[in-house]
């Protein structure tokens, strides 16, 4: 294929749709079979080893100050450490005493209960022969799930309790006792791990969840509610444990490869780029990672694609013989998923602007195709679309947004209501606005495109020395610094041929990005780049169908980077699951840059 023979194939409007755009979108017993195999294969990945099902429910929280509770080992045992797991409230304190005898107490540990270690063990280390173990409340405020101490040599079981007492004078509007604290220890570990308790964001966002069910006050109310009522189905089916509280970002980040398929196959009309571009999807770093942690991103990502894809899709879908129908269907999936989006975290909203300066060029091009055919009727459908996008992208958008706000109003201690709705915004831009404290693991915008700074989310401890755990917020190098060099090559090789495809794919991300450079929140992260991730796939897709229209060669080229992409997705496996490695592999083989922090 010449490539002067379709560089302007439409003169009339932004790019005529090449061959492959006129193709049978319709899915094959081939798409049926990739599609479900490599949504396996993510499942997999994503699912296995994902956290622990069991985790302690039942808790202690004292009333006053002073409540207590005494531990009886039966007999004087080797205490080498002593771990706490905590629930929401985590604030207040606890003095933790020791005795042989019952009289003579001895402080083994003053724990100042913090917000930032909800649903984790927080381990205590010092050596002492006690029978006895007293647990005094300091301050209120906080929830103790479950406590077990452990000897040294037998850390796979927790010292055996015989008896707890609680003091005489304790608080009758305590809940639970000294009982729920050791009720559970079969489940208590002796290290702390991803497996066993949260980390990084999880101590928001999954706690948020937890929240919403029992109605609680929610903590966070830093972003809006979706993202964690959709974790919230997790914990409903798991309870309130590792598995369960990322077992929902795992679902959508599953079914994120099936309708990244879609959308593939919907756009390049073609088996073979739909299931590459679902491959490397499969085959990115970011988005395995996000699959496996209670965090809101996976899901924002995901309707960000369906919404960028309902907007294409009228673009593409001509007025004639029923057509028009079907394009205001398609711009209503667009804009249901746009107030989705907007409904899991503000910067979601930035792809706004990009959609309306795609449904601009789509008007233009339908105005003027109608103008050519004669078709009067085609400025009575512009306006009938606009009063429909009135809908579609306000009425819609705010309803979705608004109803997401049920259970947090719900939830509150104060006297809330939907009329109290703009306060709670006013309170998330001020936020937001406010964020100036450093951050180790902060980026700016422009080093997101070359993964400068990822985010390093947890760092195992208790290790053996040499060892190395990480689990990091990095992607898959090809097809980040590809992707990139693919997206800036189909802008210049794209507008020259006035490809649809391109457009959409450069709109989307520059009203992703662009933003960033002029907000007003100073301390950002690498993973406010993950909505550009997958455009940066459909780039390479791109490229490489460019590539292959122009020879044989070019199957090569598209083998190579599949094969490229595999072996990197390999070699960083082990710091996007938390995998146990060398502190040497760790340092010498997959941090490449000094700035990689894990």
């Amino acid at each position: 294929m010449d490539y002067h023979e379709t560089a302007r194939s439409a003169p009339v409007q932004w790019g005529g749709a090449s061959s492959h755009h006129r193709e049978d979108r319709r899915w094959t017993p081939l798409d049926l079979i990739l599609v479900i195999l490599l949504t396996a294969i993510s499942a997999i990945m994503t699912f296995t080893d994902l956290g622990n099902r069991t985790a302690p429910q039942t808790f202690w929280m004292p009333g006053k100050a002073g409540d207590y509770f005494t531990v009886d080992f039966g007999e004087a045992r080797k205490v080498d450490r002593l771990n706490l797991y905590e629930g929401p409230g985590a604030k207040g304190e606890t003095n933790i005493e020791w005795s042989s005898d019952g009289q003579k107490w001895e402080s083994y540990a003053k724990v100042e209960h913090k917000t930032n270690r909800v649903f984790t063990w927080k381990s205590e280390d010092k050596s002492v022969e006690a029978r006895y173990m007293k647990f005094t409340t300091v301050r209120t405020g906080y929830r103790l799930y479950e406590a077990a101490f452990f000897t040294k040599g037998v850390e796979s079981i927790p010292i055996p309790v015989m008896n707890i007492e609680s003091g005489s004078g304790n608080s009758t509007s305590s809940e639970g006792g000294g009982q729920e604290v050791f009720d559970e220890q079969q489940w208590a570990p002796y290290r702390p791990d991803y497996r066993n308790g949260m980390y990084f964001d999880e101590i928001y966002h999954g706690r948020t969840a937890y929240e919403f069910i029992e109605v609680m006050e929610p903590y966070e109310n830093t972003h809006p509610p979706l993202g964690k009522i959709i974790l919230e189905f997790g914990v409903r089916m798991f309870d309130m444990t590792p598995y369960g509280w990322r077992f929902m970002a795992g679902v959508v980040g599953t079914l994120m490869v099936p309708l990244f398929y879609a959308v593939a196959k919907g756009m390049f009309g073609r088996t073979r780029y739909a299931a590459l571009a679902a491959l490397l999807l499969v085959l990115e770093g970011f988005h395995l990672v996000h699959s496996r942690s209670a965090n809101v991103d996976i899901s924002g990502v995901t309707f960000t694609i369906l919404m960028f894809y309902g907007m294409h899709r009228f673009g593409e879908t001509k007025w004639q013989n029923g057509g028009f129908k079907r394009a205001l269907g398609y711009l209503a999936l667009s804009g249901l998923f746009f107030g989705a989006a907007a409904a899991v975290k503000w910067n979601y909203l930035y792809g706004g602007a990009g959609l309306a300066i795609l449904l601009a060029f789509a008007l233009v091009r339908r105005w003027r195709e109608g103008r050519m055919a004669g078709d009067f009727d085609t400025a009575r459908r512009i306006v009938l679309t606009l009063m429909a996008c009135v809908i579609f992208y306000v009425a819609v958008p705010v309803g979705v947004y608004s109803a997401t706000y049920a259970p947090f109003i719900k939830a509150t201690k104060a006297d809330d209501s939907y009329k109290d709705l703009w306060q709670f915004q006013k309170n998330m831009y001020d936020y937001h606005k406010g964020v100036k404290e450093d951050h180790p693991y902060a980026s700016k915008w422009y080093t997101w495109p070359l993964m400068i700074r990822p985010v390093w989310y947890y760092g195992g401890k208790d290790l053996d020395k040499g060892e190395a755990q990480s689990i990091a917020a990095i992607g898959n190098p090809l097809i980040w610094w590809g992707g990139l060099a693919a997206l800036l090559a189909s802008w210049w090789l794209g507008f020259r041929r006035r490809d649809r495809i391109v457009l959409t794919l450069t709109v989307a991300y520059l009203s992703f990005y662009v933003p960033w450079m002029i907000a007003p929140r100073s301390i950002t992260f690498l993973y406010h780049y993950f909505p550009m991730v997958p455009l940066l796939i459909l780039s390479i897709v791109w490229m490489l169908r460019w590539f292959e229209e122009r020879g044989y060669n070019g199957r090569r080229v598209t083998l190579a980077v599949g094969i490229a992409a595999a072996g990197l997705f390999i070699w960083f496996y082990p710091v996007y699951t938390g995998m146990t490695i060398s502190r040497e592999w760790m340092n010498v083989m997959i941090r490449w840059l000094p700035s990689w922090g894990f």
